[in-house]
């Protein structure tokens, strides 16, 4: 009986402590951790990647605006057909090609 009484003592003494000791050590995490930072930093790019990219969009801006030049050159033509009430099939297609470049060379424009 002394086996019994002591064994659950002890159980009661070992719960005890167990609950002391994990209730004290526990971690309180309010959300997610933040990762580290990465092992290889990015490099900026280099000044000459910057020089060809810039002469190539002014290139495309160039081919662009002389595209749409051409494109506005030919729209007099096709309203003089259309005061003969003759609709050209290609003016619309024209019209919204220029909008188009517009806004490409618009957005080539803004930062």
């Amino acid at each position: 009986m002394q086996y019994i009484v002591s064994g659950r003592l002890c159980l009661y003494i070992f719960l005890i402590v167990g609950a002391l000791i994990s209730g004290s050590s526990a971690q309180h995490r309010h959300g997610y951790p933040t990762p580290p930072p990465p092992a290889v930093p990015d490099a900026p790019p280099s000044p000459d990647t910057r020089a060809t990219a810039s002469r190539l969009d002014i290139v495309t801006m160039e081919r662009e605006a002389k595209e749409m030049a051409a494109l506005a050159s030919s729209i007099p033509g096709d309203v003089e057909q259309l005061k003969k009430g003759l609709l050209p099939s290609s003016a619309i297609d024209k019209l919204k090609r220029i909008e188009k470049l517009s806004k490409q060379l618009r957005s080539h424009i803004r930062p």
